[in-house]
């Protein structure tokens, strides 16, 4: 364990590189970038590997023009040429969370390395400089991002509000390392598990079918860090809007901190809960499957996979546009309107609330989608406005029961599912426990998406 002190004299060395301290070798340089790449701290994150080798590299070769926003966007991340650093964060999130990784790589799992890396807050260009363990600087922390300098100074505190919030993310990450470690084939699954019923074959035909892997992608949840704190308001998930928080800002005027930062790594338990019922199902089907959260997806994995997109109304606009024809529509406050209601619907379905009176019961309406995308593609989005029907949904479409009541709605006179649909369903919740989840309505979609 590396106590504060400590870290105070190891970021302290930063300056000596542009001091007294010797120049650093490009073999040194690279024996650094190697080291920081093999280590723990960044074994789960490829993109965080792929922007640190595309800095460091542009470093070694001097052609310190690509490390931009842009090119590290474009060339590193996989993101699309038409990328705009204005309306997409995902160099600066991603900039942030390789920040802390090297941090706790040097503070935690390898204290006593010899030539360190730093991403200085506010720059893409790496600094690399010497440790000497014995020299001190009681000005470091002037060094440290506001989030390291949290950690080192109040270290219980802060993992004290993690531990929840990280649960998980931790959750989706096992889970994507046990959908890739399964390996029966779809006729045996049918015979040593008689959970694939006729009609979940017929019902997930479209993923069973393709050659294409599967991808469960989650979005993540807006945590702004706040000095020593990890904070969430529940009606923000745009930086943008974290200025106009009253909460928010209080906590940064309690601290003093002179900036907030964006740290989008936590998603909702519920979509955890639906993440595993899904890995569950297709865990011995044979089938390439991983939960992937959506600011991690490469353009090539889009193309080239089928996809179960769980989140909130709008999560994924930009991944898949809404379906043409719909019927069911989210409004902004959660309801869903019935466009064109038929005898016995209705024109609102009103997002619930939990309350006092109700026992802290509601009833909240969600949205199952199955739509056709480009070259065959299949794309289900599983879509509520409240964050725990998630759970309730992955049971619905992965449980026999509630699959085989879906599909006796579903179904067409041929006895076929329709290419593409729209499914209205009622989840009856106790506070965050959903007790009930029924089918309502259906509407067939264009097929020519």
């Amino acid at each position: 364990m590396i106590s504060a002190m400590e870290g105070q004299k190891t970021i302290s060395q930063m300056d000596s590189v542009t001091g007294h301290e010797p120049e650093l070798s490009l073999l040194e340089k690279r024996a650094a970038l190697d080291f920081a790449l093999s280590s723990n701290s960044l074994s789960r994150s490829d993109r965080l590997k792929s922007m640190l080798s595309f800095i460091c590299a542009a470093d070694f070769d001097g052609d310190l023009e690509k490390v931009s926003e842009y090119e590290i966007a474009v060339s590193a991340l996989g993101r699309r040429k038409d990328f705009s650093p204005v309306e997409d964060s995902t160099v600066r999130s991603r900039a942030f969370e390789l920040r802390q990784k090297l941090e706790r790589l040097y503070a935690i799992e390898a204290p006593d390395y010899p030539i360190r890396i730093v991403l200085p807050k506010g720059s893409y260009r790496p600094r690399f400089y010497r440790h000497e363990k014995h020299v001190t600087d009681p000005a470091a922390f002037q060094h440290l991002s506001p989030g390291a300098e949290a950690t080192l100074r109040t270290k219980g505190s802060v993992w004290i509000v993690l531990a929840t919030c990280l649960m998980a993310s931790a959750f989706l990450v096992a889970l994507t390392a046990f959908l890739t470690t399964r390996s029966k084939s779809i006729a045996e699954k049918s015979v040593a598990d008689n959970r694939w019923t006729p009609e979940l074959h017929q019902f997930w035909s479209p993923f069973l079918d393709s050659s294409r892997p599967v991808i469960v992608v989650y979005e993540t949840r807006l945590f702004v860090l706040v000095g020593p704190l990890v904070v969430r308001n529940l009606g923000i998930e745009n930086m943008q809007d974290v200025e106009s928080s009253t909460p928010i800002m209080k906590v940064k005027k309690l601290f003093n901190a002179a900036q907030v930062y964006e740290a989008r790594r936590y998603s909702d338990f519920s979509v955890a809960n639906a993440a595993f019922s899904l890995g569950q199902l297709f865990g011995g089907t044979g089938l390439p499957m991983k939960a992937e959260r959506l600011d991690e997806l490469t353009n090539d994995e889009i193309r080239s996979s089928n996809l179960i997109l769980i989140g909130k109304p709008g999560a994924y606009d930009s991944l898949h546009r809404s379906p043409a024809g719909a019927n069911f529509v989210f409004e902004k406050e959660g309801s869903i309107r019935n466009l064109h209601p038929l005898p016995g619907e209705q024109a609102v379905y009103e997002h619930g609330r939990h309350n006092a009176d109700t026992g802290g019961s509601s009833t909240e309406y969600s949205l199952i989608t199955m739509t056709p995308g480009a070259n065959d593609q299949r794309v289900l989005i599983l879509a509520g406005a409240d964050s725990e029907v998630f759970r309730a949904l992955g049971a619905y479409v992965t449980d026999p029961a509630y699959v085989r009541d879906l599909l006796e709605h579903l179904r067409l006179p041929s006895g076929k599912l329709p290419d593409a649909y729209e499914v209205l369903v009622r989840i009856d919740m106790r506070g965050q426990l959903p007790l009930r989840i029924a089918y309502l309505a259906h509407r067939v979609l264009p097929s020519n998406q």
